[in-house]
């Protein structure tokens, strides 16, 4: 099987303020809408994030909780700044992971966590760790 694209599909009653969340600030754009169903696709790369009433035949009710999406970005801290100065709560403060990676976490309307993050190098013990996984 060859993957072409991953989506991720949250079942919420919060459809318009996750499209305008995910529009306004990471820059997502609408493929699709109706009244129970909203598709979003970012300009960036083929991937994409949905949106469904919970009340349906299919699927289960979510709450947000469990749930990480993860956004690599080219320079973390001015994704920081510019959420920050946009209003957007921080969850968690950007901070340097000793796995490789300096980071921060919002949350979305629904309670979803955006771990937004740029590749660092990792602390010795786990480069050894990671290296150990390449032979």
């Amino acid at each position: 099987m060859k993957i072409k694209r991953v989506d991720t599909t949250i079942s919420t009653n919060k459809l318009q303020e996750s499209k305008g969340f995910y529009m306004q600030h990471f820059n997502f754009r609408l493929v699709y809408e109706s009244d129970w169903y909203i598709e979003l696709i970012s300009r960036d790369m083929p991937n994409g994030i949905s949106f469904t009433l919970p009340q349906r035949e299919e699927g289960e009710f979510f709450n947000g909780k469990g749930l990480i999406i993860s956004f690599e970005v080219d320079d973390v801290d001015a994704e920081y700044e510019r959420l920050k100065t946009e209003g957007v709560h921080i969850y968690q403060e950007v901070q340097n992971k000793p796995w490789g990676e300096r980071s921060f976490v919002v949350d979305d309307p629904n309670g979803v966590h955006l771990y937004i993050y740029t590749s660092t190098l990792p602390e010795p013990e786990y480069q050894k760790v990671y290296d150990a996984y390449k032979k």
